[in-house]
């Protein structure tokens, strides 16, 4: 297998999915994505890479990414998660959502053996509206989109109101969220003909293209991530080529299994105090972005008074939560300044430690304020799953 295979890597944010492709042999012949923070890291990371700087709508932007990219034999990334997750309202009617057709225009222009995307479980679960709907047929639609808007401000006022008493959440308002939620269920079922699931779209779109599209949920703690972040990857094969996933390198250790057996064939989930218990002590060095978060007095006593496995609100299951040590975190996202607390350190965790539960080697240096750093880490592909796709996909190629 020769080495440098060419790989054209949209939406790349600051570069984690290409650093997994990049250790695995492939070479990028052009990188893109809108957000200038992200583009410096991944400059000062691969400053051989041709790097177009820009949004992907934009007519000449995307001629340079096809005219860089020709001849490529895979395109890697795909249309930002925001716009899908979980997290937020999965509206496939943002502007985001749209970037997929652009996404489609790329492939077709370059023609890659294969394509790789990326994106939050709730891709699974998202539909859109089919077309050719009658004015009867919209306007239950909409009374769908309208309550479940309601849900969400609703959802919102009670998680807030958890950790501040100056919002308060009625009981009124609690009856009121679900009467909105049993509406909702009968509303689905009854227009479940109106609309279509998106990964189906997606599917036949690439279809039309000439690609054979392939999805599957992976966790990334099964290949060296200390970190339970699970995602939808998506593999296109062009005109009949094989599709495969890697098979899992390491596992959760059951208390059922024999521990020698396992061993042997599978190591452990690599867990935080693996990954990160090194860094505990060392002091503060922002050309490493060691760097660490200032808080008030009553703050940091509320971190101290937070057990391990708890947040310091109740209402955040992810922010501000102390992690367990001898198990990979939870999913690192870009929460800015409420990221997961040290399991043994009353204070938060910095960006190099969060960038280590995201798998990246030491050597890769993030640009950008604190706050910049976090929302790269927290929105990037973690290396060693990225290197864990490219190898099984160069048995293809």
């Amino acid at each position: 297998m020769s080495k440098n295979i060419s790989v054209v890597d949209l939406f790349c944010g600051c570069g984690g999915l290409y650093e997994g492709f990049k250790q695995a042999g492939f070479k990028a012949s052009v990188s893109n994505d809108i957000w200038e923070p992200a583009f410096k890291t991944f400059v000062r990371n691969n400053n051989s890479t041709p790097f177009v700087l820009g949004d992907i709508t934009d007519l000449e932007i995307k001629k340079k990414i096809i005219q860089e990219g020709k001849g490529s034999k895979v395109l890697i990334g795909g249309p930002p998660c925001q716009a899908y997750s979980m997290a937020g309202q999965r509206n496939v009617d943002d502007p985001r959502g749209k970037l997929f057709e652009d996404y489609l225009e790329i492939v077709n222009n370059i023609k890659p053996k294969f394509f790789v995307m990326e994106n939050v479980k709730g891709l699974l679960s998202m539909e859109h509206d089919k077309q050719k709907l009658n004015p009867a047929e919209k306007k239950e639609l909409n009374k769908i989109k309208s309550l479940e808007n309601d849900k969400i401000d609703l959802m919102l006022k009670r998680k807030q109101s958890k950790n501040t008493n100056k919002i308060k959440f009625s009981i009124k308002e609690e009856e009121k969220l679900e009467e909105i939620k049993k509406k909702l269920k009968l509303l689905k079922i009854n227009t479940s003909n109106l609309r279509v699931k998106v990964t189906e779209t997606i599917k036949k779109r690439f279809l039309d293209l000439g690609y054979f599209v392939e999805i599957k949920v992976l966790n990334s703690a099964n290949y060296g991530v200390p970190q339970k972040r699970e995602r939808v990857i998506i593999i296109g094969s062009h005109n009949g080529l094989n599709i495969n996933f890697p098979e899992p390198v390491y596992l959760e250790r059951k208390d059922t299994f024999n521990e020698e057996i396992f061993r042997k064939n599978h190591p452990n989930w690599i867990t935080v105090k693996e990954a990160i218990d090194d860094l505990k002590n060392k002091s503060e060095d922002v050309s490493f972005n060691h760097v660490f978060t200032k808080c008030g007095d009553d703050f940091k006593k509320k971190i101290k008074n937070t057990p391990i496995g708890k947040s310091v609100y109740g209402g955040f299951s992810d922010a501000y939560f102390r992690c367990p040590p001898d198990e990979p975190s939870r999913t690192v996202k870009e929460n800015h300044g409420g990221v997961f607390i040290h399991y043994e350190k009353d204070r938060f965790m910095t960006p190099r430690e969060l960038a280590r539960l995201q798998s990246f080697d030491d050597h890769f240096i993030f640009e950008g304020s604190k706050s910049q750093i976090l929302v790269q880490i927290g929105n990037a592909v973690p290396p060693k799953l990225g290197y864990s796709i490219a190898e099984v996909l160069k048995e293809n190629i």
